[in-house]
């Protein structure tokens, strides 16, 4: 068994991918994304039986794991009151063990805005910080129905949370924190995935690269996120051949100190003042610079 782990990033960065690719492990369950955590009781230090299965049972994202509610209820046993940790954990260990796996890990990108909280509710969990390019996480917007609609918005999203997850994650040290790059991850799938196996303390397994094995864990199939039963994932977004010059000047005026900081080259170190002037004006709410 080995401690927990949270896959986090800004969202469109390929934690989909990491997650499915995890949860093959025969030793590892990774659920979708629960948001849950955050959105119950997270600062009550505890809560009563009744009340956290209902408010879970309830709860939209825990709906889509596919896992009754009484198998939560059973590893909690007959506790009226309990630590809200404990409950947390308690739904995990129940999703591991209905299929049939020892460990567990949690995918949600957002909660790259919670580490502090979620290291001190799991002291021993570790955090696996995907970072992704954040040029082509405005451009990847433009494939979905969610999140930003301009690219001065879209920055300023991936930025705040980059950077959320610099903050926080790095000084938890080596033992607890790691960024990965989805580039890399991309281009070198086995390379990477070995890395944050040993990060974990586990033995990367031949499942884990097998397509087939990925789409078992796939439970609400979603046209935002690649197919590994089809194909494996869609091709990337590439911002140098598909971005606007004036699309890419805006976005490294918003987010160019954290695109420097996670050590990706900038096209223009030194916008202009037209860039800096919808950059400006975008974040205000005007839609310049819509994300196509």
């Amino acid at each position: 068994m080995i401690a927990p782990f949270f896959i986090v990033a800004s969202a469109r960065s390929g934690t989909t991918f990491l997650r499915l690719t995890l949860n093959a492990h025969p030793q590892v369950a990774v659920p979708p994304e629960s948001r849950f955590i955050t959105e119950l009781s997270p600062g009550a230090a505890t809560i009563g039986r009744d009340d956290f299965l209902q408010q879970l049972a309830a709860h939209k994202r825990f709906k889509t794991w596919g896992l009754p509610i009484d198998a939560v209820a059973a590893e909690i046993g007959e506790r009226a009151d309990l630590a809200y940790t404990d409950a947390i954990r308690c739904t995990y260990v129940a999703y591991a063990k209905r299929d049939g796996k020892s460990s567990w890990g949690e995918k949600t990108p957002r909660y790259i805005e919670n580490i502090p909280m979620l290291a001190g509710m799991f002291p021993d969990a570790r955090f696996i910080h995907i970072v992704r390019d954040g040029r082509d996480v405005a451009l990847s917007y433009a494939h979905v129905d969610f999140g930003p609609r301009t690219v001065a918005k879209a920055a300023q999203l991936w930025s705040r949370r980059v950077a959320a997850g610099i903050r926080d994650g790095r000084p938890l040290g080596p033992q607890r924190y790691i960024e990965i790059r989805n580039e890399d991850l991309a281009n070198d799938t086995e390379a990477e995935v070995t890395k944050i196996c040993s990060f974990l303390g586990i033995e990367a397994d031949p499942a884990m690269f097998d397509e087939k094995a990925r789409a078992r864990g796939i439970v609400e199939k979603s046209k935002h996120n690649f197919d590994p039963a089809a194909g494996g994932r869609k091709r990337m977004s590439d911002w140098r051949t598909e971005m606007r010059p004036r699309d890419i000047e805006v976005v490294e005026t918003v987010a160019g100190d954290v695109l420097s900081q996670v050590g990706y080259e900038r096209r223009y170190p030194q916008p202009g003042p037209r860039a800096r002037l919808e950059a400006k004006l975008a974040l205000l709410g005007l839609p310049l610079g819509r994300i196509k």
